[in-house]
């Protein structure tokens, strides 16, 4: 039985996971989306000390990418 209340996309009119609502994104669904993604760096600082950076820009995240020997 669907929920009548659920909020759906404006574009396809598909129902829009509640997380999701909950997270604030209550007009689109991840497929009509126009919220860019995140990236995250993990830098290790010490033997069990860890500083995790979040990346807004998509092409610096590109060139760090690029950077990185895990990515060979």
């Amino acid at each position: 039985m669907k929920n009548e209340n659920m909020a759906k996309c404006k574009v396809c009119q598909e129902e829009i996971h509640p997380k999701r609502v909950a997270l604030g994104y209550k007009t689109t669904c991840p497929k009509h989306s126009t919220a860019e993604k995140y990236s995250g760096i993990i830098s290790a600082t010490g033997k069990s000390d860890y500083e995790l950076y979040v990346i807004k820009d998509p092409e610096l995240a590109r060139q760090l990418k690029e950077l990185s020997p895990v990515y060979e």
